[in-house]
Parts: structure tokens; sequence; C-alpha cells
């Protein structure tokens, strides 16, 4: 198991290039009209009109505006899975984290290649690899091979980045010149705790509406899901303090729990619901996670 808090990234050094912003500028000398969306860059949120005739109104001001959520550019840094930033023909990202950084993680992703380099302000480019997000899930044998349909992975997590300390970023999504999005880019550290054992448990908690008249007929609205897991992970006694203390330290604060490398169903973006550390053996120790993911 491994856990990757987000590093802090400097808003004033994000570039993002091919990402149009439709939505104008508010401006203290336009009237709006209820219903009208405008953007403010300053907190890269946007807001709609809740009346006409909408003039010269802070968009603080709830009895004239409404959050509608954060803006293009912004998205994939909201901590929200479902929001993604979209391009039309691509997607060049450019951040400049803070702190150690060795891992990286796109989620709700949909392009057909993913390029990530790291540079060090001395030793240069220390990273540059490109990654192809077609899926191999479900295929077994040939037949499977040519014949189920093309499917592409959802998630892309990298944690063998060389460790340097906060090194300028650049992720390139690219499919052909269509539009490509992504719903979270997460930089950071791992920190691993131990080894999951089987009998880890994954799956999602579906927010979506479903109401049956009564006829039994259902009226299905579609809404947000997020992933949820629970897990037992064998730890090495000598740091079960350390891990008790980090874990604690992450009780408010969205993370990127990895239950195993080779399952990437098993990586979730959220919080964990409750924590417990058995001292069970005198050369190994159980934590138990339940973990929550983010929509």
């Amino acid at each position: 198991m491994k856990i990757v808090r987000p590093a802090l990234i400097d808003a004033a050094a994000l570039i993002t290039s091919n990402v149009a912003e439709t939505i104008p500028l508010w401006s203290s000398l336009v009237t709006y009209a209820s219903g009208d969306q405008v953007r403010d860059d300053s907190v890269h949120l946007v807001y709609e009109s809740v009346q006409a005739s909408n003039i010269n109104h802070p968009l603080t001001d709830p009895a004239w505006w409404t959050e509608v959520g954060p803006t293009n550019r912004w998205a994939m840094f909201d901590g929200k899975v479902a929001t993604v930033t979209t391009g039309a023909t691509g997607l060049d990202v450019a951040i400049q984290p803070t702190g150690r950084v060795d891992s990286l993680a796109l989620l709700n992703v949909d392009a057909a290649t993913v390029t990530v380099t790291a540079t060090d302000g001395e030793d240069g480019v220390v990273f540059d690899q490109t990654y192809s997000m077609v899926s191999d899930s479900g295929i077994t044998d040939w037949y499977a091979y040519f014949y189920e349909p093309i499917l592409r992975k959802t998630d892309l997590i990298i944690t063998d980045i060389p460790l340097y300390n906060a090194p300028g970023i650049t992720v390139n999504l690219d499919s052909g010149g269509v539009p490509v999005s992504a719903g979270v880019l997460i930089v950071g550290q791992a920190k691993d705790i131990g080894s999951a054992a089987y009998g880890a448990r994954v799956g999602i908690t579906d927010y979506s509406i479903k109401e049956a008249d009564a006829f039994g007929n259902f009226s299905i609205v579609e809404r947000a899901f997020a992933r949820k897991g629970s897990f037992s992970i064998m730890i090495d006694p000598a740091l079960v303090d350390e891990i008790a203390r980090v874990l604690a330290g992450y009780r408010a604060t969205p993370v990127l729990y990895i239950g195993a490398d080779n399952y990437g169903s098993t990586a979730i973006y959220g919080f964990y619901r409750d924590f417990t550390i058995e001292i069970s053996y005198p050369t190994a120790s159980f934590c138990t996670l339940e973990l929550e993911g983010l929509t």
C-alpha cells in the first residue's frame, strides 16, 4: 500500500495549452440575464446569474449569483474526479510543484497517449516517458485480442519518477487531434506503508437516482460515483507509531491510496472513514483501512 499526498502547485506557474475558456470573464459593465455564466480567474470558478438585469453585482452575492464549478483550466486541480479539463485537439500542462516529487497520477482520463516529463534546474530532463492508454484488461486469449472492443485506461499512475525537489513537470495528453480530458492531476511523494493482504475489497458508491413508480417503471438519473475499498495491510512493527501518526495527519486530507500496483482498481483518491492498527505478532502488525473515494 502506497500513499501519495498531493504536492502544492504554484498557480502562477501553471501553464495549460490547448485549453479554451468558452465562458467569458465577469465584467461590472455588462448586464447579465438569468442563466448567463461568467468566470472569475482569481478564484478559478464559474458562476451563473440567478436573476435578470444583473449588473455590477459581486459574484459573492448569493442573491444574484450561484457557483457552478471550476473553470476549464482549473478543473483537473479542484480535487473532484468528475469535473474535467478538456482540450479540443490535445492538452499540454506544465506545473511547478513544491516539495519532493516521485509520483504522478491522472484520473478520469480520456486520451490515447500520455507523455510525462520531469526537469530539474541543474540536471535537466530526468524523466521522459510516453504511455499508451489502451487497456489490455480482459484480453486473455487470441480471440479476445482480435474481437473484443478496444478500451482505454481511465487512470494512469506513475511512482518511479526520480526523486527531486520541486521539479518542473509537463504532461501531454494526445488523441490524434480529437478532444481529450482529465479529471484529476496529482503529483507528490509516495510513502510505502506495507503490503496489502489478499482479501481486499473494492467497489463504488453510486449517487445516481433510481426511482420506481406505482407500476414498477423506473426513472433513472445518472450521477457521479465514487470508489471505495477495504484493505488489510501487513506493516513492520517498527513503523506502527509512524504510520499511526501519518494516517492521523491525513484524517481530513484527500490523498491517493494505491492498494496494489498490479490492480488499478485498488487506486482510490479520497479519504479514510476509519483505520485500525492491530499489533498482532512480534514480527508483523496489521492496519485495516476503510477508504471512501471522491466523486
